[in-house]
């Protein structure tokens, strides 16, 4: 009886744990970018976190094209995109769309933040007398911006759903999981600001953030029963998703582990849907944020663990794994770093926090 042996070449994984940081991050940026413009109209329910988008949309625009740099295993090589016409690719698309979202987003961040400095300092009034957009022509940078936005989101998710022999990637589903788990780490983020820096004089209303958690829950939910509907027409995404639930343990925690953390923030959110934020709800904005990392995480990383093609699971490098803790820290300490040095720069100014 004749024998073949197939074998497989090494390789590093294509997408690393600073990929999941730079999905993380500038989707937090570009849905900042999406709701900007609502949020400069004084009538919208928005309004009173203008200044925190302003601030979530700076901060997130410089730190995710960070980590993207570094997930490129060789940084210098960026270049190659802007040498190599590629309008096939989604990724040399996104080359193009991403240094300008990145300066539409600095443009009106810094705008709307200097409107709020009181110049006490040489270096601030020089950079208060710039000529910053006036209201009229802000409003347009920021449509702009919210156009860039649109965009990132599209070649981010568009980017791994192209791959056809991964059919965990290969749905319409993820893209739209991509917009909808962002918009729920930037609600989680602006809960948060609102426990850790908090106002001067009265808290705004909180429906609003309120109002969009539920919808963002609701939405989550019914995208997941569509994606499992999709099996009845033997959709392939769904179709491996249920084979790896079915044949591994590892799977099958991974989604009790999602539905539990799922089914408590629903909780948490419809017991204090009419109550102002308070302490109780740092618990609400913090899994609300992992939440939305851990699934770029379990999409960017869990996923490559499934062989193109054969049976069984690869594992995770452990060096590969014990780089991911100084990844995040790093990638996080970064935005923190950058968030204390300018919100102690505008206390210092007299800048009323809004």
């Amino acid at each position: 009886m004749p024998v073949t042996e197939l074998l497989t070449t090494h390789a590093e994984a294509p997408w690393l744990p600073w990929a999941v940081q730079y999905f993380f991050f500038i989707g937090l940026a570009a849905t900042a970018a999406l709701l900007l413009p609502l949020a400069l109209s004084p009538r919208s329910g928005w309004h009173p976190w203008r200044d925190r988008l302003a601030l979530i949309l700076g901060l997130s625009a410089l730190t995710g094209p960070v980590a993207l740099l570094a997930d490129l295993h060789q940084p210098a090589r960026f270049w190659h995109f802007y040498t190599q016409l590629t309008p096939s690719s989604w990724m040399w698309l996104g080359a193009l769309i991403l240094p300008l979202f990145v300066t539409l987003a600095l443009l009106v961040s810094l705008s709307l933040l200097m409107t709020r400095i009181s110049p006490r300092q040489a270096l601030l009034r020089r950079l208060a007398a710039l000529p910053w957009p006036c209201a009229r022509r802000l409003r347009l940078v920021a449509w702009l911006g919210a156009l860039a936005g649109a965009g990132i989101l599209l070649y981010t998710g568009m980017e791994i759903m192209v791959v056809r022999a991964r059919p965990l990637w290969h749905t319409a589903w993820l893209p739209v999981n991509l917009l909808l788990t962002a918009l729920l780490a930037l609600v989680g983020l602006l809960m948060a600001l609102e426990l850790l820096l908090p106002r001067r004089g009265p808290a705004p209303d909180a429906a609003p953030l309120r109002r969009a958690l539920l919808w963002l829950l609701a939405a989550l939910s019914l995208t997941m029963a569509l994606w499992a509907l999709s099996g009845v027409h033997n959709g392939a995404s769904w179709l491996e998703a249920r084979r790896l639930f079915q044949d591994f343990a590892f799977w099958r925690h991974l989604l009790l582990l999602s539905l539990a953390a799922g089914a408590l923030l629903w909780l948490l959110a419809l017991v204090r849907r009419h109550r102002p934020l308070a302490a109780a709800d740092g618990l609400t904005a913090a899994l609300a944020l992992l939440c939305a990392w851990g699934f770029r995480w379990v999409v960017l990383m869990n996923v490559q663990t499934v062989p193109k093609y054969g049976a069984g699971l690869y594992h995770l490098d452990p060096h590969l794994l014990s780089s991911a803790g100084h990844i995040v820290a790093g990638t996080l300490g970064l935005w923190l770093a950058l968030a204390g040095a300018v919100w102690m720069l505008l206390d210092n100014t007299g800048v009323r926090h809004g």
